[in-house]
């Protein structure tokens, strides 16, 4: 599958038009959680609102809309995103608070959280949209997250071809990445890295410090994600029968189990598996 939205960078020169100025802080920005699927994303969606303060809605795809409608006022996405006047991007936010409004009601004093895995192919969006937003990017060892997505059943008809075999899942993962890291030096986005197996390992420390990056408030209904899934009723994705547990650290390093069949997959990922120092 061609991944086409990979294909098209931001450009240097225009990143040096975007102005700031009218955009919400901090406080009053999404906090987008990213990843590539089946890095523990949903985990971390339902710690984070267990916290009164936050709020988070099923995985939604508005982002894509909001590049979708780039698109429709004739700017080229993303190598133009500076030719957005102050109104314009003023009507995109509006409409993405539309759009949210539609599946959750955000209080007063509440911050949304925006969890889409691949909303990691829409940083150009959200930097220009909401540059003050904090990003946690969740990060898995590669192989656990090719075993993990190979043996899902998804709808999106791209990922489901990504998914034919796990050598070609292997290279959209690392196609994925290329692209992140690649945006991410020419928009310098406020993101926190965080790996699954740490966090799985010292839950209460790292949603510590995760709380304090993104500046709400620690809430101790936040070492509980399992009690706030349940409560939730339902959750869309794969991951719903995990979370539903005491948080566990018995998915770390559940790929050797298939270690022969992944054989073609260390190959495309190996320069993930060097710059995360993740071993096989």
């Amino acid at each position: 599958p061609p991944l086409l939205i990979t294909r098209h960078s931001c450009d240097a020169n225009d990143i040096t038009t975007w102005r700031d100025a009218d955009a919400p802080e901090s406080a009053q920005s999404p906090i987008f959680v990213v990843a590539f699927p089946r890095s523990g994303t949903t985990l971390l969606e339902q710690a984070l609102d267990a916290n009164p303060l936050l709020i988070s809605m099923d995985e939604q795809p508005f982002l894509q809309q909001i590049v979708d409608r780039v698109g429709d006022l004739g700017i080229t996405y993303p190598a133009a995103l500076g030719k957005l006047s102050s109104k314009q991007c003023d009507e995109l936010r509006t409409h993405y608070g539309s759009l949210v409004a539609n599946k959750v009601t955000v209080g007063n004093g509440q911050r949304l959280v925006d969890k889409n895995p691949l909303n990691l192919l829409r940083l150009p969006i959200i930097r220009r949209l909401f540059p003050h937003s904090p990003i946690l990017l969740a990060i898995r060892h590669p192989l656990d997250v090719i075993a993990s997505c190979y043996g899902q059943h998804f709808r999106a008809p791209e990922f489901a071809l990504l998914c034919k075999d796990p050598r070609t899942l292997a290279r959209g993962f690392t196609r994925c990445f290329d692209f992140w890291y690649a945006q991410a030096a020419l928009l310098q986005p406020r993101v926190m890295e965080l790996r699954y197996e740490a966090l799985v390992s010292d839950f209460g420390t790292h949603m510590r410090s995760v709380a304090a990056f993104i500046g709400v408030p620690w809430n101790d209904a936040m070492l509980h994600p399992a009690e706030q899934a349940r409560a939730k009723g339902y959750i869309s994705t794969p991951s719903y029968s995990q979370v539903v547990e005491p948080v566990h650290s018995r998915a770390v390093d559940k790929w050797q189990a298939h270690r022969a069949a992944l054989a073609g997959a260390i190959e495309e990922i190996h320069p993930y598996l060097s710059r995360w120092n993740y071993r096989v």
